[in-house]
């Protein structure tokens, strides 16, 4: 299996602008992708903690790019996320809404028993995911998630399919800021950031040609979307997903009543510019989500 190591970044100041690939992958290839922690390549320790703005800290760096032959611009990326194994500890720097009322110095979390141990005892269980992920978009400033990018989705974590559009060859893929546990939304602008070594399986899909990132989970489809605002988002994913459910693969199925129900629900998270419309395929109509039995505080269907 190749090896991408983490000597092999895009500088955040030339993020989106590295063109030349730092590896070569044949479509069905399964590959390991070497991850920095930001604050540091490795934390091990508080002294491995870069202050923020110095010629240290990091941010937006992740790696690759990454080139898969035989994918072209229109394509359809498809990353299986098979595993992602933390290296180091995972931190926060103690950013967020409240940080003036309650400033905060950066931490390192201990890792035990497959949790993490915060201040005061509490525990949180790992669960690793990789929260800045991108195709490179043919400029270099684009607006929204059409490619990816710092979207600090949950859902993209093992088990999970990722689909990206392509706009250039190869599709050149990045990848990185893994977190090894954050909640939905990531509302202190910060999870538990860490470096990784995370194992993707790199395809070709020309079956769902979707014009924005795309997660498939063993229950359902989700798109993301970003417009202008909120009701531009909402409209932005209800209509990439009804174009999904019309010409989908399952659109030959024949089944019109679970065809009727292929669009489920939408649910905000993290900011109100950004929204995600979960497909539920192969469920009945009268079906409620598993997880999504009532509506909460910010959700809405």
């Amino acid at each position: 299996m190749q090896r991408l190591s983490r000597e092999h970044t895009v500088p955040g100041p030339r993020r989106y602008q590295v063109y030349e690939p730092a590896l070569l992958v044949e479509p069905g290839e399964t590959i390991l992708v070497e991850t920095i922690n930001h604050m540091s390549p490795v934390v091990w320790s508080e002294a491995d903690l870069a202050a923020h703005g110095s010629p240290e800290y990091r941010e937006r760096e992740e790696t690759g790019p990454i080139f898969v032959r035989g994918v072209r611009p229109g394509d359809t990326l498809a990353v299986r996320i098979e595993a992602i194994e933390l290296v180091g500890l995972p931190h926060a720097h103690g950013s967020g809404p409240l940080a003036d009322a309650y400033p905060q110095r950066p931490r390192v979390f201990a890792i035990e028993n497959g949790c993490c141990r915060l201040p005061g005892g509490a525990q949180v269980a790992l669960a690793p995911m990789v929260g800045d992920i991108y195709t490179t978009p043919t400029v270099p400033d684009p607006v929204g998630v059409a490619h990816g990018g710092n979207m600090d989705f949950t859902e993209v974590r093992p088990g999970n399919t990722l689909y990206l559009p392509s706009f250039r060859e190869g599709g050149l893929l990045v990848l990185g800021d893994v977190h090894a546990f954050q909640g939905d939304g990531e509302i202190f602008g910060e999870g538990g950031e860490c470096a990784a070594e995370v194992t993707v399986m790199l395809d070709v899909n020309r079956t769902y040609r979707h014009p924005r990132p795309l997660v498939e989970t063993p229950e359902c489809l989700i798109g993301l979307a970003q417009g202008e605002d909120l009701f531009a988002s909402i409209q932005m994913a209800v209509r990439d997903m009804t174009v999904l459910a019309a010409r989908g693969p399952w659109a030959a199925e024949g089944d019109k009543p679970r065809q009727a129900a292929l669009v489920r629900w939408v649910d905000f998270r993290e900011q109100l510019r950004e929204v995600r419309l979960l497909l539920a395929h192969h469920r009945q109509i009268d079906e409620q989500p598993p997880h999504r039995q009532q509506h909460g505080e910010g959700q809405a269907s």
